[in-house]
């Protein structure tokens, strides 16, 4: 899939920022009956580290990413469990390669890892919206990267060929 424009992600974002309680229910319907196995891992993962708020704002940004995702030029694939379970192992692997070097480094890699990501501006958001929830919501810094992982995931998943 060719990356998501910027502009893409802004208007999906406003588009579903605006959708009444009626309309984000019904969304949230569609994601669950589009994407079961997505929405269980949204719903399920970390189960132990997430209070509810945390919870709800994992599912949200889940449902905006799919989304946005759905933009793409490519229909999006119904996402498997061997599917989720690759790409974070994967992300989990490069979390546990980045533990024990020096600050400097970790932050270098991660900031090659979102300009070189095949979906920069669906990260970019992600790591914007998570970064304003907690000023906002009063979700956790210090779970944060978690959940950035965990939406990661979901991209990784949506953004396959």
């Amino acid at each position: 899939m060719n990356p998501i424009s910027a502009q893409v992600v802004e208007q999906t974002w406003q588009r579903l920022a605006g959708l009444s309680a009626r309309e984000g229910r019904e969304l949230g319907e569609k994601f669950v009956t589009e994407q079961p196995i997505v929405t269980a891992y949204l719903m399920g993962v970390d189960h132990d580290l997430f209070n509810e708020d945390e919870r709800e704002l994992l599912f949200y940004l889940g449902a905006v990413v799919w989304q946005i995702m759905s933009q793409g030029d490519k229909p999006l694939p119904r996402v498997t469990e061997q599917m989720i379970e690759e790409a974070e192992r994967a992300n989990v692997a490069v979390i546990e390669s980045l533990q024990d070097a020096p600050d400097e480094v970790a932050y270098a890699t991660i900031g090659r890892l979102v300009q070189e990501y095949p979906q920069p501006e669906v990260l970019r958001y992600v790591i914007s919206a998570l970064s304003e929830s907690t000023q906002d919501e009063g979700i956790r810094q210090d779970l944060l990267g978690v959940m950035m992982i965990d939406l990661k995931t979901v991209i990784d998943c949506f953004n396959r060929d």
